[in-house]
Order: structure tokens, then C-alpha cells, then sequence
């Protein structure tokens, strides 16, 4: 990590390369072997092919964030405009929006894993609103279940743990009411096995032993990263906001009827669980030897669906958590913050890709005279601070090093087969 690629470093073109590499990384480095085998076949695919699946990807997140908020039934009835409010809370509230929805390596670290995760618990979000009564009786559902809770579980280190802890104690929970179903079981041992081969992958002691890791007890780095919890913590505030005010505001409801007061704490004990997983995803990267602001989209997918239910309970007990004319002028405000955003963005991104195919024709062209040559390229143009702001801090800054023994600008020119490449500022060129 940080350093240039070895010279001897072979291109991933095929399946049983992919294989090779995966498995040198699972016992040198890391146990994220499902994100990071999806991050190699796509680079070895291509970024079109992976933009595409991509696309689909971040609609089926979205899709299945509905089918949470709505009591996990699995429908293709959908209400338009709840689909739009949960992908303009992405894009309005999400930490590094960009790096996790458009970066190859961000999509498949927190994007795709999130989609398997969020596929694998909706069962047992369903079954959490139907107690009492069976989901299913196939007989293939407990190992596929069990299958899907090892891919599931062997997606992220600070996610998984949380839902680990909750389906735990929702399933003592139904076996004390006698109404667990053996699929329930199944998946849990399977979540808990994947967690256990991403944590006790060798490659994750190995790095440790190299140095790598080491800093979690350092005061600073601690102090460090409180800042970006707290940074994360200002994104989402008006999503806590609303959460933490509307959760108050039902425990002054009370209805004469005691089915539809057991429904409405069944539904605020699921909102509060959201709550404090969303909070602990976030909360516990303090203490982690880094911690990417990226990191806190992991959090954002339970606080969305927390007060997507908080929203979905408004409307069916009929109780006001947010006035009309409130909802209106955030309605207003949305959709100028929307245009003005994807606009800014959209400019800057076709900036980037223009500089960025310039970049790829002179480096074909030298491929073409002599390969022994260094590259000498004008830096990208960045993103003025206010581009960056109106933008709604969606633009990312691509860039290489002045210096060409760098290890980005080492892995770009052995990618491309040349000598080398180096940026060069326009006051420097003579």
C-alpha cells in the first residue's frame, strides 16, 4: 500500500488470475475478499461494462431501502416519489457521494456490499411485522439463506458486527415466543461464519505485523478522526434531527386499541434499533487506524431507513411530524439544491473526462514513438472552492505527482506500458 507495484506484478486476464491474486491478498493483506474480487473483475471487465451493472446496483439499493422502509414486503408497486426521496437523501446527505456511487473500488467496498447485506436482512425484516406467522416452508431457503449470510458477512468490518448483535437478539427473542423459523438459524451461523473469515484472515495479521495498523491508540489519530465523525455527524444532521424529534413526539401517542399500540412500539423499537447501528457504524471508526469520511455511507443506509419509516408512520396513523408548509418549502429547496448540484457536477465531470481522454491520446501516442520516454503531462485543472461548494461537495479531483517514482504515477505508466510519467506546472516548463 503506498508504495509502486513490483516490476513483475502480472496483469489480471483471467479467471484463474483473479483467483491467484485473491488468494495472495487473503493471506498477505486483507479479508475482504468479496469486494475486492468484484473490484478486480471489473477492472480486468472494464469501467463500461462495470458502469452499467453499476447503474443497476445503486437502483437496486434504492429498491430494497423501500422495501425496509415498508415493512420488508417485497413489491414492485412503488410510490415514485418516496423512490426519488431516498436517492436525494443519498445525494444530498451521503458522505463522499461520489466516491462511493461513481469510484470503481469505493462502488464495490460500500455500494454492492451494502446491496448484499441489505438483500440478505430483509427476510428478517419481514418476519419482525408478521410474528407469529411463517415466511416460508421451501425447504431450499435455509441453505440458500445460509450461503447468502456468508457473502454477507464477509463484506465490511464496522457494518456487519451491529446487525450480527441485532439479529441475535431478535432471534432469542422469537425463540422465546417459540416462533422461530430454522431459515432464521441458518442465515445467522452463515453471517457470523463470513464475519469470521473476513476478521481472522491472515492477511489482516500480517499487515499488522508490517506496521500497518498500528496508530489506533494514538490520542492524535483518535482525536483525527473524531472530527470526521463529527464532519460525517453535520451531513446528516437534519436526518438525526428529524428522527430524534419525531421518536420523541410518539412517545406521547396513546391509542385505546392495544393491537394498534403493540404496532406502533413494535415500529419505533425497529426505528431506535436503526438509530444506535446507524450511530455505532460511524461512531466506532473513531478508533480505527483510518477513517475515510466514505466510511460514513455505511451509516447512512439504517439512519435512511429510519426515518423512512418514521415518514411511511405519519402518513399511516395520520399523526404531523413535519407541517405542509414545511414539507413544501423543503420540497422548494430540494429541487433548486438538485438542479444546482447535478448541474455543477455534470460540468466538472465532463471537464475531467475531457482532460482525461487528452491524457489517454498522448500516452497512446507515445506507446506508438518510444515507450523509454517519460510522459511529461499538465496537471489536471481542479475544481474552483466554489465549484466544489455549489456542487454540493460532489466533484473529485484527479491528479498525479510531479514526481514520477510516486506509486500512483509508478501503477499508471506500468498499466499503460511506458517508461514513465510525470505532471509538470506551466511556470516550471522551460
Amino acid at each position: 500500500m503506498y508504495v509502486p507495484l513490483s516490476e513483475n506484478a502480472i496483469r489480471v486476464n483471467s479467471f484463474r488470475d483473479l483467483f491467484d491474486s485473491q488468494w495472495s491478498h487473503y493471506l498477505t493483506w486483507s479479508g475482504r475478499t468479496v469486494a475486492h474480487v468484484l473490484i478486480q473483475f471489473f477492472l480486468w471487465a472494464g469501467k463500461d461494462i462495470f458502469n452499467i451493472f453499476n447503474a443497476m446496483v445503486g437502483t437496486v439499493l434504492i429498491i430494497e431501502i423501500y422495501w425496509c422502509i415498508h415493512s420488508g414486503e417485497v413489491s414492485f408497486r412503488f410510490e415514485s416519489c418516496k423512490l426519488f426521496w431516498i436517492f436525494f437523501v443519498f445525494w444530498t446527505f451521503a458522505p463522499d457521494f461520489s466516491p462511493v456511487f461513481f469510484w470503481l473500488t469505493g462502488a464495490c467496498n460500500y455500494l454492492w456490499t451494502n446491496v448484499l447485506l441489505l438483500s440478505f436482512l430483509i427476510p428478517y425484516i419481514q418476519k419482525y411485522y408478521v410474528s407469529n406467522n411463517t415466511i416460508r416452508k421451501n425447504c431450499f431457503l435455509n441453505p440458500f439463506m445460509f450461503v447468502l449470510g456468508v457473502f454477507a458477512g464477509w463484506t465490511n468490518e464496522n457494518s456487519v458486527c451491529w446487525f450480527i448483535l441485532l439479529l441475535m437478539i431478535f432471534v432469542l427473542r422469537q425463540q422465546k415466543q417459540d416462533d422461530v423459523e430454522y431459515w432464521m438459524y441458518a442465515g445467522l451461523v452463515g453471517l457470523i461464519l463470513g464475519y469470521a473469515l473476513l476478521m481472522f484472515a491472515p492477511g489482516n495479521f500480517m499487515r499488522l505485523h508490517t506496521g500497518h495498523g498500528r496508530d489506533f491508540i494514538n490520542i492524535q489519530v483518535i482525536f483525527r478522526h473524531l472530527k470526521t465523525f463529527f464532519k460525517i455527524f453535520i451531513y446528516q444532521l437534519l436526518l438525526w434531527y428529524f428522527s430524534i424529534k419525531s421518536v420523541c413526539q410518539f412517545k406521547n401517542i396513546c391509542f385505546n386499541e392495544a393491537e394498534k399500540m403493540k404496532s406502533l412500539k413494535r415500529e419505533i423499537l425497529l426505528v431506535k434499533s436503526f438509530l444506535i447501528i446507524s450511530f455505532g457504524m460511524s461512531f466506532i471508526m473513531v478508533f480505527s487506524p483510518e477513517f475515510p469520511i466514505r466510511s460514513g455511507f455505511l451509516g447512512m443506509i439504517p439512519l435512511i431507513i429510519a426515518a423512512g419509516i418514521l415518514l411511511r408512520l405519519q402518513k399511516d396513523i395520520g399523526i404531523e411530524l413535519i407541517t405542509d408548509s414545511a414539507m413544501k418549502f423543503l420540497t422548494v429547496i430540494g429541487v433548486f439544491y438538485f438542479i444546482m448540484t447535478s448541474t455543477v457536477s455534470l460540468n466538472n465531470y465532463y471537464k475531467i473526462h475531457l482532460q482525461m481522454d487528452e491524457l489517454l491520446r498522448k500516452v497512446s501516442a507515445t506507446q506508438a514513438i518510444d515507450r523509454d520516454t517519460i510522459l511529461v503531462v499538465q496537471p489536471f485543472a481542479k475544481a474552483s472552492r466554489l465549484d466544489s461548494c455549489i456542487s454540493g461537495f460532489h466533484i473529485i479531483d484527479n491528479d498525479l505527482s510531479e514526481d514520477e517514482t510516486r506509486w500512483e504515477n509508478v501503477a499508471f505508466s506500468r498499466y499503460y506500458g511506458i517508461k514513465g510519467i510525470k505532471c509538470i506546472r506551466k511556470i516550471d516548463e522551460e
